[in-house]
């Protein structure tokens, strides 16, 4: 035995004696090569959050709220001019999930998050849900610096990128309206493969893409396919849609991701039951077509062809009519991201961004706004009866991100005509949101007040093939919306959100400061300003409930809109405004203040409360955990065999570690009041077993007054790791009680506190971590974790060789995975106990594992009692 284990045996023992153990280790002391932490500060930095936690000491919830520094930027040398204007401010990511409550009747995690009502919610809005999503990524700040700068980001010199809001990982925002002005308001992270993959790592695997230089954007590509398994990530953060009892959020290049429609709990990528092909991707801007109902969608992907695909899904959730359109392989193809239906047509727009792989030998982007190609719509019958495929040209090179509407009419000359909405800005926002030099091109564009965003009209004739333009309005607006029932047929009004220009002149950040209404009948237009400091989202038209043959505005707009004043608060926050429709000027009729700040996004969505047969397949039979539990040896559901059998596989693996105590072997008593797991005539087994003295001491108090309320012992996890599942195997064979406190992969609640008492920034916490409250020791890492735990609690033992071998666990919580489970990913985020949970329970079991594998999902803390074969604590469990 070395000299230094031997110093480091006594030191442990001096700091756990009865008489010292309150004693604090002052920061920095050696225990060991474990540096003791100090636990009393009460608040922290990490980036521009302020963290409230909880000490060991006294258990409250964790949480965390966003604190904007108005002098804190990025530089831009690290993050490019665009990624350090759309990471700062109210761009800046959220990483905390809500569920927040209004009435009086149901009670929010804090009553500093319950929603408020100012003003009134109308008698005749509809009960529904209002829902938002938006670019918001997942990891601290300092990940998104130009790559090869963020954490284990390697570039070895030969590519690199800039963060580009497009590509931060989707959050939804969600505000339900029930009867009576009940509220429930939750914002949930869309858990996609790389979501969850870089959560994992607590790092980017993508790459940029879309602010890559051109001469490195191929490399890129390449490395996301090696690491990531795609060439584009899959963040869901574009647009929402509720059909056919799905609830989808959507992304351009990508499958859409179903939802949960009422918990926004992530299902998984969805192909509407393997009817939709690999290859072929989902716009984020699906449209109801008029008469039939159906769900038009088209498909662009700009990897490999073919490059678009149209199609439609009935209100059965059958796709029909999937059709490739056109092919051109290594020659590029045209960005598309919106599109148009009328009742017999739908329209495809090709706008002059266009993808050209060959750009990149010249050291170019491949993707440019290219003034050389002239726009063109392409028209195609939905109408077997009425075939046509045709395209016309504009005037110009033109580019559009949202159109507004279109719909068929008859001109003078009784020629049939397509009229077309939208809001035409002829490579504005490419240009807008690049990595560099971004400011002084917008200024340059405003001062020369063209190819800004404004509202615009097209008229297409069938007839002739003429295509005739003219813009509608001054105003420079973005994320137009109309009544949705007005679909595909001619409507009059529309609404939008005002660009705040000086700001996009000045910080490079869209921002919208007025809603604006227009009439397109009268030519007239209607302002609501938000207000100093107030800027707005994507508005949602929702209509009047229980009433036939409304007008086209009879009914409100919906938007979120952000506070900047209130940044200065230690909780900034946002809120959901209603609007009359009919009278947008007179200011909101109802403000609801939310719990935390919303960070700018993209689009929204209204979906009607939903029936019970929308939700038949989520129903789950309802059972009261309340009452009188009988206990069923081996029970469990079919769809968790596959789980079982992976915790099974695992255990095997791992030789069923855990399984008994230290010092376990069978032996034979008297029958007695004490737990056997056999008897027979007047014997039963005995398990005898060689546990630590201090272990033995408390298990005699324990015999004599009853258990220990809060273990001396708080340990922070992952459940499927292999360094920290050695680390529960022992705490298991040493029988001793700990207070788990999860921390799964893209979790914050107790990564949080882990990193501070770690005293490094949140993203570079090392788990297993241990908390020793007798001794107010914090042990990092499963090797040192190991060492203390078998020195202190088994007088001065080596770690038994079941849990030293570090390989056969990594392996073994391999092996654990499934197809379908997701294992150890923050899942959802769920109301923090007053106090921890309890459970019973041992490492080996694989019914256990289960039920630890979904606490960790839900980050919820738990008092773990061990109860391994030959445990005193089986007696106490078989009483209970």
């Amino acid at each position: 035995m070395d000299l230094h284990a031997i110093r480091s045996r006594v030191l442990w023992r001096t700091i756990i004696r009865p008489g010292d153990r309150d004693r604090h280790i002052c920061r920095g002391e050696k225990v060991n090569s474990m540096k003791a932490v100090d636990v009393d500060n009460d608040f922290f930095r990490i980036q521009s959050r302020k963290v409230e936690h909880a000490t060991h000491e006294n258990y409250s919830a964790t949480s965390i709220s966003s604190e904007h520094d108005d002098g804190f930027h990025f530089p831009i040398e690290d993050y490019g001019e665009h990624g350090a204007a759309f990471l700062s401010g109210n761009f800046l990511p959220l990483r905390e999930e809500y569920t927040s409550f209004s009435s009086a009747d149901r009670k929010s995690d804090a009553n500093e998050r319950a929603l408020r009502i100012i003003g009134s919610i109308p008698d005749e809005f509809p009960e529904g849900q209002f829902a938002y999503v938006g670019p918001n990524p997942k990891l601290e700040v300092q990940n998104y610096k130009v790559w090869g700068k963020g954490p284990d980001q390697k570039d070895f010199n030969v590519s690199n990128g800039w963060h580009h809001w497009f590509e931060g990982d989707g959050m939804i925002y969600a505000l339900d309206f029930d009867a009576d002005s009940n509220l429930c308001y939750r914002n949930r992270f869309i858990r996609t493969k790389s979501w969850k993959d870089e959560s994992e790592i607590g790092a980017r695997l993508f790459r940029p893409l879309m602010n890559a230089e051109g001469s490195t954007f191929l490399l890129n590509a390449v490395a996301n396919l090696i690491s990531g398994g795609a060439f584009l990530k899959d963040s869901a953060n574009t647009a929402l849609v509720h059909f056919a009892g799905r609830t989808l959020a959507l992304q351009d290049t990508m499958p859409p991701w179903e939802l949960h429609p009422e918990r926004l709990t992530t299902l998984g990528a969805c192909n509407f039951d393997n009817q939709l092909p690999p290859y072929i991707p989902f716009t984020a801007h699906p449209k109801v077509a008029p008469l039939t109902g159906d769900l038009v969608f088209f498909g662009f992907n700009p990897v490999y062809p073919p490059h678009c695909s149209i199609g439609s899904l009935d209100q059965n959730g059958k796709i029909k009519n999937l059709t490739p359109m056109w092919s051109f392989p290594f020659a590029g193809c045209v960005f598309m991201h919106d599109f148009c239906v009328t009742e017999k047509y739908t329209i495809l727009f090709e706008g002059s961004l266009d993808i050209k792989p060959i750009r990149q030998f010249f050291g170019r982007h491949p993707l440019q706004y290219n003034n050389d190609k002239s726009a063109r719509f392409g028209v195609f019958s939905r109408d077997a009866n009425v075939p046509l495929a045709k395209w016309f040209d504009c005037s110009c090179a033109q580019m559009v991100y949202h159109f507004i509407n279109s719909w068929e009419e008859t001109n003078a000359n009784g020629q049939e005509e397509i009229v077309i909405t939208g809001v035409r800005e002829d490579g504005f926002f490419h240009n807008a949101l690049k990595a560099r030099d971004t400011r002084d091109w917008i200024t340059r564009t405003l001062e020369d007040n063209l190819d800004l965003p404004r509202v615009h009209e097209w008229r297409i004739n069938l007839v002739d093939g003429s295509v005739k333009e003219r813009y509608l309005y001054e105003d420079i607006v973005e994320v137009p919306r109309i009544n949705d029932e007005f679909t595909g047929i001619k409507n009059r009004y529309a609404y939008a959100g005002r660009i705040k220009t000086e700001i996009l002149q000045e910080d490079a950040q869209l921002k919208f400061d007025a809603v604006v209404k227009f009439d397109f009948e009268t030519g007239d237009k209607q302002v609501y300003e938000h207000g100093p400091g107030r800027y707005g989202m994507e508005s949602q038209f929702v209509p009047r409930s229980n009433k036939l043959n409304r007008a086209e505005d009879d009914g409100w707009l919906v938007l979120y809109v952000h506070n900047e004043n209130t940044e200065k608060l230690s909780r900034p926050h946002s809120e959901c405004i209603i609007l009359n429709a009919q009278d947008i000027s007179s200011g909101p009729v109802a403000r609801i203040i939310l719990p935390d700040r919303i960070p700018y996004g993209a689009h929204a969505m209204w979906r009607p409360k939903l029936s019970d047969s929308s939700v038949r397949e989520f129903k789950t039979r309802g059972q009261n955990y309340f009452n009188d539990v009988q206990p069923k040896k081996y029970a469990f559901l079919p769809d968790q065999i596959d789980d079982l059998l992976g915790t099974v596989r695992c255990g095997m693996l791992r030789l069923a570690s855990s399984l008994f105590v230290n010092g376990w072997r069978p032996w034979v008593r008297k029958k007695s009041e004490m737990y056997s797991f056999v008897d027979a005539g007047e014997y039963e087994l005995d398990e005898v077993y060689r546990l630590g003295s201090m272990r033995m001491a408390e298990s005699r108090v324990e015999a004599e007054r009853g258990l220990q309320q809060s273990p001396n012992l708080v340990l922070y996890d992952v459940e499927t790791d292999g360094e920290c599942r050695r680390v529960r195997e022992a705490l298991c064979m040493l029988d001793l009680a700990f207070e788990c406190r999860p921390c799964p992969y893209g979790g914050y609640r107790h990564r949080t506190l882990a990193a501070k008492l770690q005293n490094v920034p949140l993203g570079e916490e090392i788990l297993p971590f241990l908390h020793d409250s007798r001794s107010n020791v914090c042990v990092i890492g499963a090797e040192d974790v190991l060492n203390y735990l078998y020195d202190v609690y088994l007088d001065g033992s080596a770690p038994s060789p079941l849990v030293a071998n570090q390989g056969t666990a990594d392996i073994a919580v391999r092996s654990r995975s499934t197809e379908f489970s997701s294992i150890s990913h923050s899942m959802m985020p769920c109301k923090y106990p007053m106090k921890p949970l309890e459970l019973w329970a041992y490492e080996a079991s694989p019914f256990c594992s289960l039920v630890r594998e979904k606490l960790c999902e839900m980050e919820l803390p738990y008092i773990l009692r061990p109860c391994s074969r030959g445990s005193p604590l089986r007696t106490e469990l078989m009483k209970k």
